[in-house]
């Protein structure tokens, strides 16, 4: 097989920007983050780690643009 063939991967994991619906504020997660990510400004948990990809509670976050 030529090289020219062969595929590169792409990533599955993405950066999403996120505004919480409490204080307003915007904040960046990894859509596959292990930790809790909580509001920079009123610490409100935004996402929800499942061992996969993580859960965006979407009671008190919306996501607004998908990053890379």
């Amino acid at each position: 097989m030529k090289k020219t063939k062969i595929l590169i991967p792409a990533p599955r994991s993405r950066f999403y920007k996120v505004i919480c619906r409490t204080c307003g504020a915007e904040n960046i997660v990894f859509s596959h983050s292990t930790f809790p990510a909580r509001c920079k400004v009123c610490g409100t948990q935004l996402v929800q780690p499942t061992g996969g990809k993580a859960r965006i509670l979407k009671d008190k976050a919306e996501i607004v643009a998908e990053l890379g």
